[in-house]
């Protein structure tokens, strides 16, 4: 199933995607909602980001490609984002004026649908709701000059998702893409990992309840590329289809 939320006559709502057709639901899909018999065709509606997070956890230097020479990390390496950093696919990403260079890193990101807490990897993925595109927005200046990274991963706009939930998905071996103005700058495979999506979840929850509609990006690449005023940056991921969003 494919869960959208989306803007229709100026109004926010949830919907189940079906072909190109959006059907109105009661809820946000983390609860309990029904279908209202309302549709639309997806043309017509504006997607937005598909789920409003209470938190949002990155995991740092998770692919054995983008540890730049650096030891790998003998344990997850999770950090917080503002979930005022949110924005949907087609947003623009707004550069600040003095941030300096800002890199795209594109990634998997996955949903939670119910508490989370003390959790085995084993048991991990039967607490996801499903899994969407993201865009983990980078100013490399401020992450290395801050004592925190409070505002080089989490200015407004440095969070994309989207463009829907995907709920029957595996999200080991696939394929990642990502293109800045239809050139590929990352392509890799969540199998380069260091830590696999369930053992990130499982080493959160052992401190930290994830609650239904928390959101975990599980990291980017490779080298990662700078992006500039009028720049297109497009994320595909199998299954999950593509996030595109514009810079200003």
């Amino acid at each position: 199933m494919k869960f959208v939320r989306y803007s229709a006559a100026g109004h926010a709502t949830h919907g189940i995607l079906d072909g190109d057709t959006v059907l109105e639901i009661s809820g946000p899909p983390t609860g309990r909602y029904t279908e209202t018999g309302a549709t639309a065709s997806l043309s017509s509606v504006q997607l937005l980001a598909p789920i409003v997070p209470g938190d949002v956890y990155a995991m740092a230097v998770n692919f054995h490609s983008h540890t730049g020479g650096a030891p790998t990390p003998t344990q997850p390496e999770p950090f917080l984002k503002p979930s005022s950093s949110v924005v949907g696919p087609g947003s623009m990403v707004v550069l600040p004026a003095n941030a300096g260079k800002v890199d795209e890193e594109g990634e998997m990101v996955v949903v939670i649908g119910r508490r989370m807490r003390n959790v085995s990897a084993d048991d991990a993925l039967s607490y996801v709701l499903g899994y969407t595109i993201g865009h983990d927005i980078s100013a490399r200046e401020w992450q290395s000059g801050d004592r925190s990274w409070w505002r080089a991963k989490g200015s407004d706009t440095f969070s994309p998702i989207g463009p829907f939930i995907e709920t029957d998905y595996d999200p080991h071996g696939k394929n990642i893409v990502v293109t800045v103005n239809g050139e590929e700058v990352q392509n890799c495979n969540t199998e380069e990992m260091i830590f696999n999506t369930q053992e990130c979840l499982s080493f959160i929850s052992k401190t930290n309840t994830l609650e239904p509609g928390d959101i975990v990006f599980t990291g980017t690449s490779g080298v990662t590329s700078r992006l500039r005023a009028g720049d297109s940056l497009v994320t595909s991921i199998d299954g999950l289809g593509e996030l595109h969003n514009s810079i200003a």
